[in-house]
């Protein structure tokens, strides 16, 4: 750039005729109050402020981004900052940034992209600020800023409109590019409603509910459930809340996290809308394209349930509070209870972007048994994006959120660098200042893990805070008359589909394993919950952590599968007419269990004891001794063992012990133990009297 403020790299046109040159007096004013910092920081990501010619992804790069969302306002100045980034282990010279204003508003889509993507753009501009840039260190980063008066010739009698601004930073003989925009808001026309959607997720989990550890991690100050509650709170975002949350620490009882019981109480007592999400945020279109009639829930939560967490006690002054029930006695929660986030409508359904489509909304509103009418949120890439938020497709009732100002919220939640974070709301103003939607417009702050609450607010912030906008909720999206669209198709995610499929196929076996638990929902909670755990969406940015798991899961299922069986033995003897025949039977669940173990022996020699209840504690082995009978002589036969449930259904396959029948040795025995003690009183009577035999005679 030369020093009259032409980007070379840049469409120019001269200033219209009749405009007052700019007072350059102001601005070097204004360079002169810039401020300067220095911080550590590690590479940032790809802004839409974007630096011109990047050598590679260790070069320098430099953000602008104005303050206040990229919203002017008539009575306060602009205040612009630059970001340089130094990822290198050279450092960047010290050098001087030019900022610069353009005096004619961007009014299309296609004129707004060609300047953000790639800096052209049929506009003059007026240098409004110039500023001193430090030594920029490696690995670590500069921000300078500059303030423009709203009387300043550039900013005076602007029009509404999107106005483009940009920066020159010279390092030595490098330099280096940037822009943004500004939005100079209209007034006086009719106000827009925008609803925006926050999700409340605890990450991808291994296992069917949180544990206490996990909950205090993240429900402590820092946690990733902490951060997001404090986000939300205060705003008019709608919250799409993972109902397994709430049912972890519900199922605790009086052993739950005092963190993450505090956390509950504040999610519950925040006034925002909401709706729950699928237990552990789960894939819908996934669970659609495996042949699901409607999305996996819950129906017994008994595996996390214990009820040593739920007896009730006396208060301090020693009674229990009427009705509640007598000390010593346990109040379990509810299904409902558990689950309960405090929705305002039910069978709201919410596929992560981009892995549903026409089949899956087409299902999803096919599911019945529910108290409001299903309604899929779908993004608009998939529908018309010039459609308003409620659309109807067929028989579906959808709510189709933006896409594009969608992901701009989603990369202002997840960047770490203010200024980064500024200039991506600084784009989703001006992208929404151009949308002229027929109804209320929907956008999401979508799904991402380890956000900050600085990072998710602000996101949130700038999607509430639209100049001539005011915030709705489910109702007042819904109640606006639809638009009529045509979904695309999606082809659900292959891997996933035949993970369900499997998982399904081993159904049959861990229901038949099941019987053998005094409450055989115990087993299938805990298989439900985990497995709905895996296919969160909260895994879909990280496919080699999801196969492990999944891989994890096959494992315990085969464990549970053959969970309760004989421990093979080798042959035995039976030395008499009569006498137990031990067994050993293993539990691998982490529940107790109770079995008949039937015994038939494959000859009439032998009788046996046909049934025996066996009890097995959790994760023990237990012997079981079968007294048996020998009727006739010696020789060889087996005995044929089965394991049952108390139902009678068989688990297992049938053993074959082999049993050597040695029925005479019982009477041998007996006579050889009778010589012997024969043998051994005439031996010892003979002994005595020879003894006596050689006494001396008294005298």
């Amino acid at each position: 750039m030369d020093r009259t403020g032409i980007d070379l790299f840049m469409t120019f046109i001269s200033p219209v005729p009749g405009r007052r040159p700019p007072r350059r007096s102001r601005w070097l004013c204004a360079a002169t109050a810039a401020s300067a910092v220095l911080a550590l920081a590690s590479p940032v990501p790809a802004a839409f402020a974007a630096v011109d010619d990047p050598a590679d992804g260790e070069a320098a790069t430099a953000v602008l981004a104005p303050a206040n969302d990229g919203v002017l306002s008539a009575s306060a100045p602009l205040t612009l900052t630059l970001s340089a980034d130094n990822p290198t282990a050279t450092a960047l010279a010290a050098g001087e940034a030019t900022f610069e204003f353009g005096t004619r508003a961007l009014t299309t889509r296609g004129s707004l992209d060609s300047w953000l993507d790639s800096g052209a753009a049929a506009v003059p501009f007026d240098a409004v600020g110039e500023s001193d840039v430090p030594e920029v260190a490696g690995q670590q980063s500069a921000s300078v800023s500059v303030s423009v008066a709203p009387d300043d010739a550039a900013l005076e009698d602007l029009e509404p409109g999107i106005y483009p601004v940009r920066v020159a930073y010279t390092t030595g003989d490098e330099t280096l590019r940037a822009r943004t925009v500004v939005v100079v808001p209209r007034t006086g026309e009719p106000t827009q409603r925008v609803g925006v959607i926050v999700p409340i997720t605890a990450g991808p989990q291994t296992t069917g509910a949180l544990g206490a550890d996990v909950l205090r991690e993240l429900t402590a100050d820092g946690g990733a459930l902490r951060e997001q509650l404090d986000a939300v709170s205060g705003t008019d975002a709608i919250l799409a809340v993972d109902p397994a949350i709430a049912a972890s620490i519900r199922a605790l009882g009086k052993s739950a996290p005092a963190d993450a019981v505090a956390w509950l109480d504040e999610l519950m007592s925040l006034p925002n809308e909401r709706f729950a999400l699928q237990y552990g945020d789960a894939d819908l279109a996934a669970q659609v394209g495996a042949g699901a009639a409607s999305p996996g829930r819950m129906t017994s939560f008994s595996a996390y349930l214990d009820a040593a967490n739920f007896e009730v006690t006396t208060d301090a002054a020693g009674a229990t509070p009427a009705p509640s029930p007598t000390p010593g006695q346990v109040a379990l929660p509810s299904l409902d209870a558990l689950f309960d986030v405090g929705a305002d409508r039910d069978a709201v359904y919410w596929p992560a972007t981009g892995t549903a489509g026409a089949e899956t909304a087409t299902a999803l509103s096919a599911v019945t048994g529910t108290q409001d009418t299903p309604v899929t949120l779908l993004p608009s890439s998939l529908a018309r994006s010039d459609a308003a938020a409620h659309a109807t497709a067929g028989d579906a009732d959808l709510l189709v959120y933006n896409e594009d100002l969608s992901g701009l919220l989603a990369q202002a939640s997840t960047t770490g660098d203010a200024t980064e974070r500024a200039s991506a709301l600084a784009e989703y103003t001006a992208r929404a200042t151009l949308i002229d939607p027929a109804g209320p417009l929907l956008v999401t702050v979508d799904r991402a893990n380890g956000r900050s609450e600085a990072e998710l607010r602000d996101a949130i912030r700038g999607a509430t805070a639209l100049p001539g906008w005011t915030t709705t909720g489910l109702d007042g999206l819904l109640a606006a008359d639809p638009a009529s669209v045509r979904p695309v198709s999606v082809t659900p995610d292959a891997d996933r589909v035949a993970v369900i499929k499997e998982f399904r196929a081993a159904q049959p076996g861990l229901s038949r394993i099941a019987g053998v638990l005094d409450d055989p929902s115990q087993l299938a909670s805990s298989e439900r919950a985990t497995e709905l755990q895996l296919l969160g969406n909260g895994w879909l940015g990280d496919p080699d952590g999801w196969d492990a798991a999944v891989q994890t899961q096959r494992e315990r299922i085969a464990t549970w599968t053959d969970g309760v069986a004989l421990v093979p033995g080798g042959p035995i003897t039976l030395a008499g007419t009569s006498a137990p025949l031990v067994f050993t039977v293993r539990n691998d669940l982490p529940w107790p269990a109770r079995v008949d173990l039937l015994a038939a022996p494959n000859d009439a020699r032998l009788v046996i004891e046909s049934t025996t209840e066996v009890e097995i504690g959790a994760q023990q082995t237990s012997r079981v001794a079968i007294p048996v009978s020998a009727l006739v002589g010696s020789g060889e036969s087996s005995v044929d063992l089965k394991l049952r449930t108390p139902a009678g259904v068989e688990i297992g396959p049938t053993e074959t012990i082999n049993v050597s029948v040695r029925a005479e040795w019982e009477a041998v025995s007996i006579i050889i133990l009778s010589v012997l003690v024969s043998v051994l009183l005439v031996f010892g009577v003979v002994r005595t009297v020879r003894r006596r035999r050689r006494m001396p005679v008294d005298a």
